[in-house]
């Protein structure tokens, strides 16, 4: 004997999880200077505007913040030492060669890491526009939309 069960034709079309599901910042999980709980409060506070839950993010976002923060510091170092060699950012060496001043590669090396721990939290317009195509369903069947799609929203990036 099979039971009998049956498919109600306004399943996944309508379920709105995002709409659903209060989206929560996490708290923050390290003590931040004033300068860096700024920049993490705009990251949450973006985060639950989009609704993307990030719930789970939060060491993740810790992470971006200090990056973001030591960028920021770094190259505000690098600007004050061109105004101060007539927009140069070169140094001489003690043997006479002038090479880029050290400052130079911290900001490349802050910066290239700084990119790489956006997507992970869907910091980036690439990330972003595929968790939400995803939310959608665009590529997915219905059978499992509603579990992908709460799925997805728990995701931090």
């Amino acid at each position: 004997m099979n039971p009998q069960f049956t498919v109600a034709p306004s399943g996944s079309e309508d379920a709105q999880a995002s709409a659903k599901v209060e989206v929560v910042s996490p708290d923050c999980p390290i003590d931040f200077t004033p300068d860096e709980l700024q920049v993490w409060d705009y990251i949450c506070d973006q985060l639950r505007k989009a609704g993307l839950l990030h719930l789970t993010a939060g060491i993740a976002i810790s992470v971006i913040v200090k990056k973001y923060r030591r960028w920021l510091t770094a190259i505000e170092a690098l600007d004050d030492y061109m105004d101060e060699n007539n927009g140069s950012f070169t140094v001489k060496t003690p043997n006479g060669y002038e090479q880029p001043h050290q400052l130079v590669h911290y900001v490349d090396k802050q910066e290239k890491e700084l990119l790489k721990w956006l997507p992970s939290c869907c910091l980036t317009i690439p990330t972003f526009a595929k968790v939400k195509a995803l939310e959608k369903g665009s590529e997915q069947g219905d059978l499992f939309l509603d579990e992908i799609r709460s799925f997805m929203q728990g995701r931090p990036g």
